[in-house]
């Protein structure tokens, strides 16, 4: 029986989108353009007023718009082994940062929430030091911003917030500033919302209080260090302890909005449907980020059941095969480089895998590198393949020198006798290209027929030399025809070692799984 959060795919689904957000909707249409609308105008206002250095990912954010309970429940976060019940929440990942938003909600509720979360996702990008009480207290701060037009105001009081500082017993600042992800006063309701809006208070202390200046050269000290609160605002913690006691009593009276004019930025909206799979694969991605490996698995099979084109689901199915030491990571890692926004990540996936001599790999590496890519992992990936190309111009120069030594001084030429398995390899077929020719063999009555031949990469200088070659591999052909696995058996000069092996892996074969072996013959 499938989970109800599969059954809620029946649901239809509508993606509305920017170049920054992609909102993936259950809810309704309107509700997810209202809700991109809003994350624009926080994006580039408040982003605008705070966090102004902040790097964004390359790829959008995705927002999921949830209309029904189940599937809500399903992507709910897990605080001691059980699911959480939230309106929404923010979850950074490695390639892009999710949020998940609850559809039932009511606008103006939707609209705190929305703003809460893309807090987080500026914090998470912003700050080195973000304590579970500047974090979450900024975020609640923030939820109450007004935005209109080309302003934003910010200040807002909430009067539930009041009213419960006003009945519950306080955290002394010491115990509100050592509270923590994993702490009950972050997860267990009835502690979490004095937390809560204890923290959004402390943070209005200091956003409109007399630490205002002194807490801003925290925030900005926090950009790129572990900074500590009390070294800015230079009091005893008892005193501040105090001091922000007193202001919570007269906080109606004390508070003030502030009034930022910012020029917003043009954008654009995209409205489009999606299918059940494109859903299947973000929540899988969010289980993923979480690291709910087996759910994330789950789910992406499931995409692939359901449209098994799709280069994205490849992608994290080849992330997921790799981590488990599964050979299928490399072809899913292949069919990946389609995806325009994850090519680049699949390609340096493969590299670190050993595929230096996919063109394709190169292509997208260098086109990322163009664009100025931030992902260090391009830049390593384009050394690694520049490194291997220097090693075979050098191989190629030593092969020259030899070619003009006088044979007295080198002595009698290097042989290199293949190593035998003790098995009688019979050839079963043959083929010849220009400048290669190929042997296969068979310790059985027959071997499966050769479909698809890449020829080997053969360096001009070699061939301009005369260097001749031979590659002797042992290949594993799985029953879909495709390369599992090269093991080199012998290569004279060393140099054809990589140039065959890497093209043997391209090759397909007849659906018949066995292991040949391969001569491989550069001629020039």
């Amino acid at each position: 029986m499938l989970p109800a959060a599969i059954l809620s795919f029946f649901l239809s689904w509508v993606q509305v989108s920017s170049d920054t957000y992609v909102i993936k909707s259950s809810a309704g249409e309107e509700p997810a353009k209202r809700v991109l609308r809003q994350l624009e105008g926080f994006h580039q206002l408040v982003g605008s007023l705070v966090f102004r250095s902040t790097q964004l990912p390359e790829l959008p954010i995705e927002v999921l718009l949830i209309g029904d309970d189940d599937t809500l429940k399903e992507l709910a976060p897990v605080y001691q082994g059980r699911k959480i019940d939230v309106a929404g929440y923010y979850q950074r990942g490695q390639d892009r940062d999710f949020i998940v938003l609850s559809g039932r909600e009511r606008a103006r509720n939707l609209t705190g929430i929305a703003y809460h979360e893309l807090t987080h996702y500026f914090l998470s990008r912003a700050l080195v030091n973000r304590p579970a009480w500047l974090s979450e207290g900024l975020a609640e701060y923030f939820s109450t911003a007004d935005i209109r037009n080309d302003e934003i105001v910010l200040g807002g009081l909430s009067p539930e917030r009041l009213q419960l500082l006003r009945t519950e017993r306080l955290l002394p600042l010491e115990e509100l500033f050592a509270v923590n992800s994993s702490s009950s006063y972050y997860n267990e309701s009835r502690k979490a919302n004095v937390f809560y809006a204890e923290s959004w208070a402390f943070i209005y202390y200091m956003m409109h209080g007399d630490y205002a200046d002194a807490f801003k050269r925290y925030l900005e000290a926090s950009t790129t260090s572990e900074a500590n609160l009390l070294d800015y605002v230079k009091v005893k913690p008892i005193e501040l302890e105090n001091e922000f006691a007193n202001y919570i009593r007269l906080i109606v009276q004390r508070s003030r909005n502030t009034i930022v004019k910012i020029n917003a930025k043009t954008w654009s909206m995209k409205v489009e449907a999606i299918t059940d799979a494109q859903v299947q694969i973000s929540m899988a991605e969010i289980f993923l980020a979480s690291g709910n490996v087996d759910q994330a698995r789950h789910y992406f099979e499931i995409a692939n059941t359901t449209d098994g084109e799709l280069p994205r689901a490849s992608y994290y199915r080849g992330v997921l095969a790799r981590l488990a030491g599964d050979p299928a990571a490399r072809d899913l890692f292949v069919d990946a480089l389609a995806d325009p926004q994850l090519g680049a990540r699949a390609a340096v996936q493969l590299v670190q895998m050993g595929e230096l001599h996919i063109p394709t790999v190169r292509s997208l590496l260098e086109q990322a590198a163009a664009e100025k890519t931030r992902m260090s992992d391009v830049y390593l990936a384009l050394v690694d393949i520049c490194t291997d190309e220097v090693q075979r111009i050098e191989e190629a120069v030593k092969l020259r020198q030899r070619a003009n030594t006088p044979a007295a001084t080198i002595g009698a030429a290097r042989q290199v006798a293949p190593v035998e398995a003790p098995v009688a390899w019979q050839r079963y077929a043959n083929g010849q290209e220009p400048n290669t020719a190929w042997e296969l063999l068979t310790d059985s009555a027959g071997g499966p027929r050769l479909e698809t031949f890449i020829a080997p990469y053969y360096p001009p200088e070699l061939i301009e030399q005369k260097s001749a070659g031979k590659v002797v591999m042992e290949v594993q052909v799985t029953d879909r025809g495709d390369v599992a696995g090269v093991w080199l058996v012998s290569a004279d000069p060393d140099v054809f070692a990589t140039l065959a092996t890497a093209a043997v892996r391209e090759w397909r074969f007849e659906p018949i799984a066995s292991k040949i072996r391969v001569i491989l013959d550069f001629k020039p």
